[in-house]
C-alpha cells in the first residue's frame, strides 16, 4: 500500500510492517500504529530509523537500537508493564530510543525507550526511573565509527526511504 507522509512523501509499506502500540506513545496516546523506515546517512555510524505514525501523516521520531550507542544499556521492566506485548521469546524483543538532532549534535532519551515484540508486532513506550542525564544524553560520534555501520535487528520490517 502507498502511505502519504507529509514528512517523507509517498512510501510503500506492507500491512505486515505496521506495529501496534495499544497504549499509544507518550504525548500521543491516541496514536497506536507505527511503521519503521530505514534512514541512509553516511555521517551516522549506526542504523538510524524513523518510527512513523500510520494514523497521522506528520508524526515521526528518529530512533535507534540503544545497543549501538550505549552497548551496556538495559532495562528492568515489571511483567505488568510489558504484558500487552504478548507472548514471545527474549530474541523477539527489541528496544528503541528516540534521538534528537540539534546544532550538529545528537541526543538520546534513554529514560523513555520503546519495547517492541517483533513476533506479535506490539510495542510499549516505557518511562523508566533514572538520572535526568539519561533523558537528554549527548551521543559522541567519532570519525572512525562512521565507517562501521551495522545492520538493525528490525531490518526485515524496515522500508527504505
Amino acid at each position: 500500500m502507498i502511505f502519504h507522509s507529509k514528512l517523507f512523501g509517498e512510501i510503500e509499506i506492507k500491512e505486515s510492517d505496521i506495529f501496534e502500540f495499544p497504549s499509544g506513545v507518550i504525548g500521543f496516546n491516541d496514536l497506536k500504529k507505527f511503521f519503521f523506515l530505514k534512514v541512509v546517512n553516511d555521517n551516522i555510524p549506526f542504523p538510524l530509523e524513523v518510527m512513523h505514525s500510520f494514523e497521522k501523516d506528520n508524526i515521526a521520531f528518529f530512533v535507534v537500537d540503544p545497543y549501538y550507542i550505549a552497548p551496556n544499556f538495559s532495562i528492568l521492566a515489571k511483567p505488568e508493564e510489558i504484558q500487552e506485548l504478548g507472548q514471545g521469546d527474549i530474541v523477539d524483543i527489541v528496544l528503541r530510543v528516540i534521538l534528537r538532532f540539534e546544532g550538529g549534535k545528537v541526543f538520546a532519551n534513554f529514560l523513555a525507550p520503546f519495547v517492541i515484540n517483533t513476533r506479535t508486532k506490539k510495542g510499549k513506550h516505557l518511562i523508566l526511573e533514572g538520572s535526568d542525564d539519561l533523558l537528554d544524553a549527548e551521543i559522541e560520534i567519532k570519525e572512525e565509527q562512521k565507517q562501521e555501520k551495522k545492520e538493525s535487528n528490525l531490518s526485515s520490517y524496515l522500508t527504505e526511504k
